[in-house]
């Protein structure tokens, strides 16, 4: 097993010197990915590989796809600028550089400081907001090795003023005793008017990061990569099933292996543990694309979560399947399937399952099913000057999804020094598990200067979210420690609780270089259903307003 890894790699890094390409990942905040799914989709083809951030190489392969002689010249051009530029400078012929500085100012203005007073109720909220300040170090030797990291400066989401809780259980990752804090009432989050910058007031610093760094080797067919960013499968706009791009800072390791045609991927996420406990959890994720049409992409993944205090090396193994690996102590496996269809010019349908558990008609019901659906269709066409694209998603997943008595899909992270208080997530789908979500959005985009987006989204939340038992025995007493046996479908229980979120927002690059500017806003109604009444209560409203600029040196 050693010997064949060492061999492999040794392989690897030989070509990429042959092929002298530069491996850098390209962030998933670059506008590169929508541009590229747009001209993708209105040329009729199935959008490009879902697995991302992509390398520049992979990239530039990707890009290959589309004619010079494309009737869309300005989307053309824009993601040609993208994929060829480098803004590294050469030191020597085998060592480039780049030292640059971000200043960032974030002002939150909010008009419901009693109903909307944590994270959890912001959509512009913990993984969305900027430091003051991110020095960023970039290297490049020989065009075959990247390394990138940054050191980041601003006010922490978390103050002495903050009011705070314990949690009880937790699915799989807490128990009560515990004593695992959150925050009940945060001051960045409260205050009617709050901002990034570092005020008299401010308490504390910004203590986790690097937020994104790299390092990263590859050539033209395969990339290997280590570091801290958002990773994402899928090509869901409200979310993705499997491993979703709402954290920002997953710790990370990647083998990418693609052609024209088929991409495999390897993914290992190293999940944080607030409690500092001797067990370690890690995902383990294989994925296979494939082109099997001129409009048609499928998409499957075989993963597992795991859980223990040692990883034995067999689990490393990319060419073993996960789902034979029977340790429902240390493993829980989950599989998915999606599909990329191009309908027509300008008409693309996603569509995503996931499969945590599934129940025969004739077994017990000691179990219940725990399934994800998502179904997405796009329509994009260009004016004169820019790309305007439709998109409407509808997704369900079942209540115990993501949920198991021994190993789940929940992520803890700690927001201070990786300690309590501690912020919640799902690996995947970031509304979790018993949710019924509809989007729509329109987004109007034109290259390297606006970007204007509206968007309408209803959420309807079961009773069974991460804070709630998984398992009703039949004395009526509920806990974790038992099989998840709650039914679906989503919403499940009695009480069933609603939000309509209503936004806008825009971002503008101005003819100064590096200089942007953004803004958002969102209005929030929430209420809660009550089912054997058939009646509504507990309504509350927020309008939730972001204002930023920005300036890279």
């Amino acid at each position: 097993m050693k010997a064949r890894f060492y061999f492999v790699l040794l392989f690897l890094l030989a070509t990429s010197m042959l092929y002298a390409i530069p491996p850098k990942t390209i962030p998933l905040s670059s506008d590169l990915y929508e541009e590229m799914d747009t001209l993708y989709r209105l040329e009729g083809l199935p959008l490009p590989s879902a697995s991302r951030p992509w390398s520049s190489q992979e990239a530039k392969r990707i890009f290959s796809a589309i004619s010079p002689d494309t009737r869309h010249q300005l989307l053309y051009e824009s993601i040609k600028h993208n994929v060829e530029k480098n803004p590294l400078k050469e030191a020597s012929h085998d060592l480039s550089y780049l030292l640059s500085t971000n200043l960032t100012a974030e002002t939150y203005i909010h008009t419901n400081k009693e109903s909307f007073q944590t994270s959890s109720d912001w959509i512009y909220a913990y993984d969305q907001r900027k430091p003051l300040a991110r020095f960023v170090m970039e290297l490049a030797f020989s065009d075959a090795f990247y390394f990138s990291t940054s050191v980041d400066i601003g006010a922490s989401s978390v103050t002495r003023k903050d009011d705070f809780a314990d949690y009880t259980d937790i699915g799989a990752l807490f128990k009560k005793e515990d004593k695992v804090s959150y925050q009940t009432m945060a001051k960045q989050y409260t205050d009617i008017i709050a901002s990034n910058l570092l005020l008299p007031s401010t308490d504390r610093m910004l203590a986790d990061w690097p937020q994104e760094s790299q390092l990263s080797i590859g050539g033209i067919w395969w990339h290997l990569s280590t570091g801290r960013s958002r990773i994402q499968w899928g090509n869901g706009s409200s979310g993705n099933l499997i491993v979703g791009s709402h954290i920002a800072n997953h710790n990370h390791l990647t083998a990418s292996f693609y052609s024209e045609l088929v991409k495999l991927q390897f993914l290992y996420l190293f999940l944080p543990d607030p409690l500092n406990s001797i067990d370690q959890r890690i995902f383990l994720g294989h994925r296979l694309e494939a082109q099997l049409r001129h409009n048609l992409r499928l998409t499957i993944t075989e993963n597992v979560m795991y859980k223990g205090q040692s990883l034995q090396l067999r689990y490393l193994d990319p060419t073993y399947i996960y789902h034979n690996l029977y340790d429902s102590k240390r493993l829980n496996a989950i599989a998915s399937i999606e599909l990329d269809l191009a309908i027509c010019k300008g008409l693309s349908f996603h569509g995503q399952f996931a499969m945590d558990q599934f129940r025969l008609p004739n077994e017990s019901n000691t179990e219940a099913n725990a399934m994800g659906v998502m179904v997405h269709v796009a329509y994009s066409w260009m004016d004169h000057l820019g790309s305007w694209t439709a998109h409407v998603e509808y997704a369900q997943t079942d209540p115990v999804l993501y949920r198991r008595d021994g190993v789940d899909f929940l992520v803890a992270r700690g927001m201070h020094n990786n300690w309590p208080p501690v912020l919640i997530d799902y690996l995947g789908y970031g509304f979790g598990s018993d949710s019924q979500v509809f989007q729509t959005k329109l987004t109007y985009h034109r290259p390297r200067l606006v970007t204007i987006e509206g968007s309408l989204l209803i959420h309807r939340q079961g009773e069974l979210t991460y804070t709630a038992p998984h398992h009703h025995s039949s004395d009526d007493t509920k806990n974790n420690t038992g099989a998840p046996n709650v039914p679906g479908p989503a919403p499940s229980g009695d009480t069933i609780s609603e939000r309509l979120i209503i936004g806008l927002g825009a971002d503008y690059t101005t003819s100064i270089e590096g200089l942007s500017l953004y803004s958002q806003a969102h209005w929030i109604g929430k209420r809660v259903y009550d089912r054997p009444s058939k009646s509504y209560d507990s309504y509350a409203y927020d309008l939730q307003l972001v204002v930023g600029i920005q300036k890279r040196f």
